[in-house]
């Protein structure tokens, strides 16, 4: 059964451009560098697994054509990451469904306090999802993920792989040995903020020097600012690798 990896958003926490007339480095006349928030969409097995819940996501989900998700995979609690879970309620009613959310036992209280008519409901809204705390391996029906955390800085985010893909958004070093969980992959989506380093993210020649290491088939950048032209970024690139745009889909 082929898995369909279909990419909802690969901007950073802006999005890109900024905002009207800041346009960094990016050239508007190229619809592949106007970027929404990151979020990725997994088909596999008749089922749709969301991975983070982007302040985008409405939008996304329509341009996909999506009216079914049956999980959501949280990374981490920044907002650019988990502002859009409210929009999960119209993927509950549509289906009549309560909504498992996957997420790390560090932010499981902080997200159900957050967003706690979504978890336990208030007054007349009923919850329409549940939280549960990741294991480091688990299964979400007959689809297996495995995931482990990485370093953004002063927190944690977790990458997960499902089969021979993985997603490592918003990174800045792995801890351990822990890349070694990341090899033989046909597809690795994982975030590039700019070109030179920042206090939480890895910059180009970091990412490139990992992926030298890791070989996947393909590697696609997501969680882009508007410092990153889609065809500068891609002049640069290495063979099977290349940035990401909002609505890429790829099946493997």
């Amino acid at each position: 059964i082929l898995m369909k990896i279909r990419v909802l958003g690969c901007g950073g926490s802006f999005g890109s451009p900024l905002a009207w007339g800041r346009n960094g480095n990016i050239d508007i006349n190229n619809h592949h560098n106007f970027r929404t928030r990151s979020s990725v969409l997994i088909s596999n097995n008749n089922q749709n697994i969301l991975i983070d819940t982007s302040p985008d996501l409405r939008d996304q989900l329509y341009k996909a054509k999506c009216t079914k998700i049956d999980a959501v995979l949280f990374t981490h609690e920044h907002s650019d990451h988990t502002a859009g879970l409210p929009d999960m309620r119209a993927m509950s009613l549509i289906n009549k469904s309560i909504i498992p959310a996957y997420l790390s036992a560090d932010i499981h209280d902080s997200m159900i306090s957050n967003y706690k008519y979504i978890f336990k409901g208030v007054k007349d809204y009923s919850p329409f999802m549940t939280a549960n705390i990741l294991e480091d391996n688990f299964s979400i029906d007959k689809t297996k993920i495995e995931t482990f955390k990485h370093n953004h800085g002063s927190i944690d985010v977790q990458t997960f792989r499902i089969n021979n893909f993985a997603y490592s958004t918003d990174l800045k070093n792995f801890y351990e040995n822990d890349i070694d969980k990341l090899k033989n992959l046909d597809l690795w989506i994982v975030g590039l903020l700019r070109y030179d380093s920042h206090t939480s993210h890895a910059g180009f020649d970091q990412i490139i020097d990992y992926i030298k290491y890791l070989k996947p088939k393909k590697t696609l950048f997501t969680h882009m600012t508007a410092l990153l032209d889609q065809e500068d970024l891609l002049s640069k690139c290495p063979e099977n690798v290349e940035p990401a745009y909002d609505g890429l889909e790829i099946t493997l």
